[in-house]
């Protein structure tokens, strides 16, 4: 059984009414993700300027906070990020969870750094 918990998969928008204001793109980026449950890094390809999706054994709620490290291409550092769990997706009653993350802090120069990342795999797509 599957079960969600927020406005993600499975909850429906309604019609007419999008629940994402950004594209998704599939880029593989590097994700460091810190939440109650302690930290996952994960290989993430499924993100937008508003946000991740990420799955792993994660505890967290909606509405939770999070912290984020992304590792864009030619950076040497990755950059930090605060996010809050937007919806959640259990299968059963274990550990294992896909999270939707929104980025609540992400800086102009940030945006523009993700915003030229997602461009350029979007031209690839």
């Amino acid at each position: 059984m599957t079960f969600f918990e927020g406005r993600g998969p499975g909850a429906g928008a309604g019609p007419g009414k999008p629940f994402r204001q950004h594209k998704r793109h599939n880029v593989e980026l590097k994700v460091h993700y810190e939440g109650k449950a302690g930290y996952i890094e994960q290989v993430v390809g499924n993100i937008s300027l508003g946000g991740l999706k990420i799955s792993g054994p994660i505890t967290d709620g909606v509405g939770d906070r999070v912290e984020l490290s992304i590792l864009l291409p030619h950076l040497s550092e990755p950059v930090r990020v605060t996010g809050e769990v937007a919806w959640v997706e259990r299968e059963g009653g274990g550990p294992e969870a896909t999270v939707g993350v929104r980025f609540v802090d992400l800086t102009p120069d940030l945006k523009v750094l993700l915003g030229a990342v997602l461009r350029a795999t979007a031209s690839h797509e």
